[in-house]
């Protein structure tokens, strides 16, 4: 289990994971945008630093704006087609897949909560120098691990 939230915990920072914050947020933020890209619209203080508090808000803007249908749920089809209105690569894990990573009560859905523990799961553990914040290189070194794993290196 501890292994299945790591790894959801980075899809959902370098998928947007994670997550863009409040009014500071672009409006033109799109799952599969570069780590970079996604560093710079959750810094909402221009710190070049992602804080908890930034996350976290990220997070919940990036669920409501995968919610398509506005019911407080995730399903694997929101999550494609999400996806696939998006651009940039795509991290090799089925929709399915991110969500059964952090489904707690496994009903094939992700619930707000759901994704808000996943997230801040994600935040702790990505977070290597224990500062409180998020680099782009912290968050690249956690991708780059997550495929890693996927790929049994």
């Amino acid at each position: 289990m501890k292994r299945r939230v790591h790894r959801l915990t980075i899809f959902c920072l370098a998928a947007g994971s994670v997550a863009l914050s409040g009014a500071a947020m672009s409006e033109e933020w799109k799952p599969g945008a570069s780590v970079d890209a996604q560093v710079k619209m959750m810094d909402s203080n221009g710190d070049g630093k992602v804080s908890a508090e930034e996350h976290a808000a990220g997070a919940e803007k990036m669920f409501r704006m995968i919610d398509a249908n506005k019911d407080g749920n995730v399903t694997a089809e929101e999550m494609d087609a999400a996806h696939e209105a998006g651009s940039g690569p795509k991290d090799g894990m089925s929709s399915g897949e991110k969500i059964k990573m952090i489904d707690g009560n496994g009903d094939g859905v992700l619930s707000a909560s759901e994704h808000a523990a996943g997230s801040l799961s994600m935040f702790t553990k990505t977070d290597t120098d224990k500062d409180g914040s998020l680099t782009a290189r912290e968050i690249k070194a956690a991708h780059e691990a997550m495929m890693g794993e996927k790929s049994g290196r």
